[in-house]
Order: C-alpha cells, then structure tokens, then sequence
C-alpha cells in the first residue's frame, strides 16, 4: 500500500502523504518540550500511520489527563485539521471517516508520550515559605 499511487493522475504515493503528516506530528511534539515521546522518534512513525490507516472505532481509549487536555485541546483540533487539509491536498479521504475527530489524535499523542506538568515556581515557593512558621 505504502508504494501504492494515491490517484492516477498524480505521481504521489502513500508512503509521501505518512511521510508529510508524520513529519508536521513530528514538528508539533519538537515545539512542546512538555511533551516527551515513549521510545524514539523512528519507533513513533510505525504507530503513527497504524493510527492513520486503522479505524477510529477499533482503537481503545487511554486514561484521561485533564491537564493535557486543558493545555494541547485547541492546538491538537488545529493540528488534525490541518491533517484533513493535507489529506485532501493529496486527493485522499484518510481521516475523514464517519467518527474521526481530534480526540483520536489527542489519543495517540497521549498514548505515545508523557507529559512533564510544569509547576508554577510562585506557587511552589509559597509552600515553602509557610512550611517553617
């Protein structure tokens, strides 16, 4: 599949388009130092497109993590649909099936990753300060 033309009347493969998307995840992560992949990036890219090419249904939901969430929700919504607009550039309806959001993206970022909270120094050093009177 991956050295499969997506169209023909088009030279690009479907190796090209992972290859775009992953790179653009890759960019994403690289701008959140927060955010700390599980593994390498090359043991990433194989998941990565076994989570575009799979469908949304059969993929299981991991924990919650609100702060996550809180933080990356609106960048994350703008990163798939930037996703969608490269799809469609190259002629393809990947990640346009019924049922297909950002959370699923948000999902494998999550279950990829861990995230470094970070703490607010003010706050930390508030606690401090009282902990001797």
């Amino acid at each position: 599949m991956f050295s499969q033309r997506i169209s023909k009347y088009s030279e690009d493969r479907y190796y090209d388009l992972f290859n775009t998307l992953y790179q653009k995840l890759l960019q994403w992560i690289i701008n959140r130092p927060e955010i700390i992949i599980l593994g390498d990036m090359e043991t990433l890219e194989p998941f990565f497109i076994e989570f575009l090419i799979k469908p949304a249904k059969n993929r299981k939901q991991n924990d919650y993590n609100e702060y996550f969430i809180l933080t990356y929700s609106d960048d994350i919504v703008e990163l798939f649909i930037e996703f969608k607009k490269i799809c469609s550039s190259y002629g393809t309806n990947f990640l346009k099936e019924k049922g297909r959001t950002s959370d699923d993206l948000s999902e494998f970022i999550l279950s990829h990753s861990i995230i470094q909270e970070k703490i607010n120094e003010c706050e930390n050093m508030d606690d401090h300060e009282y902990e001797y009177e």
